[in-house]
């Protein structure tokens, strides 16, 4: 039986296509911060997804790399994105 990875919401394989060359990616939701610019941030924790994700890369050589992304909501890292209303319509202007 395969355990579950508790720092894992979902995982999935994508292609990026190009006219050039294609890729297999693994893309990996995670419940943890990804980001020392998130709260929350765990080194160790991360450090764990990031093996377990080497190794089922090790062990799955069609898949060429893979791409970890966080469910993990942070308000300040969100504000980045954050746009204001632009004085002018249709050039928006970021906060800083």
């Amino acid at each position: 039986m395969v355990m579950p990875n508790r720092l894992v919401k979902s995982a999935w394989i994508a292609a990026e296509v190009t006219r050039e060359s294609s890729e297999k990616v693994l893309v990996v939701e995670a419940y943890i911060a990804v980001s020392p610019l998130e709260s929350g941030y765990d080194p160790g924790r991360y450090g764990q997804l990031v093996e377990d994700v080497r190794r089922i890369l090790a062990e799955n050589p069609d898949i060429d790399r893979a791409s970890i992304l966080s469910v993990h909501r942070e308000s300040r890292c969100a504000a980045l994105f954050r746009r204001s209303v632009p004085d002018c319509p249709g050039k928006p202007e970021l906060v800083a």
